[in-house]
């Protein structure tokens, strides 16, 4: 979500479009969701139930190296062809505690991430990379301990030719993402949060994850995910229609 300020593109040096300022969650409510990080296994899985089961990456998008865990505010960067402009620009403008998220239109043959960018975006205080694209320098990335989700490795890298945009609306492996909406990644994979719904979510979200283990104290007890939520009154009731809509 962009303030009114804001929201008119300006042109640096060049043909990058740029919005300079990103609105971002609230403090309290970005720590929040990190402290859930901390507190739980498998947020990611959570926010995506609390979604309605949406909000995830796609399966092709995975870490570099286990484990990880991290959330922030998207600053974007939307690629043109293989041009590493636009993610360049888009670290200079973050801020501590942002991810970068990268649209690399799911390029698994060019590189749009490397060492270079992971020490400045940790000089900018990143706290990971998020790329619809392919990655490179793995082994120094590991070594430094920066998380990055990626379609793949590759040694291409892609060329500087000076376009792409900053901080505008796009996608990211299937899910849409504009800057400021909070980023969540862990063994399971990546959610996007969106601004305007990240305290609904962060209720709902911990609420499922404080109650989560009543359901699990009855599983050890012997019982079954399908006796619990009902399964046999569920098909009962698909059957039902089918055979009412047969009539």
């Amino acid at each position: 979500m962009l303030d009114g300020r804001t929201a008119l593109l300006r042109r640096s040096k060049g043909a990058i479009m740029l919005i300079p300022t990103v609105q971002r969650p609230d403090k309290e409510v970005m720590e929040a969701y990190r402290g859930l990080l901390e507190q739980y296994d498998s947020v990611t899985c959570a926010l995506s139930d609390c979604m309605g089961r949406f909000g995830a990456m796609s399966v092709e998008m995975r870490p570099i190296f286990e484990p990880v865990s991290f959330a922030g505010p998207a600053v974007t960067a939307r690629t043109l062809a293989s041009d590493l402009a636009a993610p360049f620009k888009a670290i200079d403008v973050c801020e501590p505690g942002d991810v970068i998220v990268i649209d690399g239109h799911t390029s698994a043959s060019t590189a749009f991430w490397g060492e270079n960018m992971t020490l400045s975006a940790m000089n900018r205080g990143v706290v990971a990379a998020v790329v619809d694209g392919a990655c490179r320098d793995v082994t120094e990335i590991r070594r430094l301990k920066f998380p990055v989700v990626c379609r793949g490795i590759v040694p291409n890298v892609a060329a500087i030719a000076g376009y792409g945009e900053v901080n505008v609306p796009m996608q990211c492996a299937g899910v849409a993402v504009s800057p400021g909406d909070i980023v969540v990644g862990d063994e399971n994979g990546v959610v996007v949060v969106p601004l305007a719904r990240c305290e609904e979510i962060l209720h709902k979200a911990e609420q499922l994850l404080e109650t989560e283990h009543l359901l699990q104290d009855k599983l050890r007890a012997g019982g079954t995910v399908g006796q619990l939520v009902g399964i046999d009154e569920i098909l009962g009731a698909t059957f039902a229609y089918q055979q009412r809509a047969m009539r």
